[in-house]
């Protein structure tokens, strides 16, 4: 008796270690991307855009569905100052482009995250993060039918300031792309031959500074015609700035309801590289 219950005792116990064992194969999500579950995607087309980079560029993508499925598909890698997507003649870095063009195929192909293989081309990992982030992005909008409605008319949108200040005449150029504002190119031009001073910068591309803590300053001769840049302007914190009103502009895609308590310095570059933008719109509309 004793001699048959321990052997059921035995059986009982590697049961149990089996069970288990399977268990842990079936929950084993090593390595596996924790991607969007998507439920029936919804005919029609929807559209994502990545905020911008401190770099200057952002990931943009859409996706058409037609009959639940997955009709058309494109990502994308756009430079904030022009609005073009990154290609060779714009981008020193090869391999980041395979990647996209890569992800791009295999994405078409398959039409499964899961399905797909990131390392078929090395580097560029953030790219291959945004992508992801993209596409499950995208795929939970299909499913919740949140379609995507053109803002703006395609095309490029130019204005310019009534008159100069101080020697510097502004300008503005905003680039829409399926409806959305994908580049602003913001330059103030020297009115006339002039005068002005640019900042010295040590072999790190750092600004040298004076006992007293500016920085240190040359003269610079500027001609009529001349863009305002560090080459012959001084006042680095305007450039500082007009990054920042361009992130917030193409992030937001528009100037309205802007919360501008974060761009300090330069308040009259500011506001008129606002005003500019908004007058632009007001024609891709």
């Amino acid at each position: 008796m004793k001699r048959k219950l321990g052997s059921m005792m035995l059986i009982l116990v590697l049961v149990v270690l089996a069970v288990t064992g399977c268990g842990g194969k079936d929950n084993d999500n090593t390595g596996k991307t924790d991607d969007v579950v998507a439920g029936d995607l919804q005919d029609g087309s929807y559209l994502v855009k990545m905020p911008v980079s401190d770099h200057g560029n952002y990931a943009m993508a859409k996706m058409d569905i037609s009959s639940g499925e997955i009709s058309s598909f494109e990502y994308m890698e756009i430079l904030a100052n022009t609005g073009e997507e990154k290609n060779e003649s714009n981008y020193n870095y090869p391999e980041g482009l395979e990647v996209i063009k890569n992800l791009n195929e295999q994405f078409n192909e398959k039409k499964d995250l899961g399905e797909m293989n990131f390392d078929a081309v090395s580097g560029a990992t953030h790219t291959k993060e945004n992508f992801k982030d993209v596409v499950n992005e995208l795929l939970a909008k299909a499913s919740k039918g949140e379609k995507y409605e053109a803002v703006y008319k395609d095309g490029e949108y130019t204005e310019d300031a009534a008159e100069g200040s101080h020697g510097w005449k502004a300008g503005v150029k905003v680039i829409i792309k399926d409806g959305q504002i994908v580049g602003i190119d913001y330059y103030e031009l020297a009115e006339e031959d002039m005068e002005s001073n640019k900042v010295v910068f040590d072999e790190d591309k750092k600004p040298v500074t004076e006992s007293d803590g500016k920085p240190k300053t040359e003269p610079v001769n500027v001609k009529a015609g001349d863009r305002k840049s560090v080459e012959n302007y001084a006042y680095l914190d305007s450039f500082d700035v007009v990054k920042g009103v361009q992130k917030l502009i193409i992030d937001n895609n528009g100037t309205e309801d802007l919360n501008l308590d974060g761009i300090s310095g330069a308040t009259n570059t500011r506001d008129t590289m606002m005003e500019l933008v908004s007058k632009a719109l007001e024609s891709a509309k």
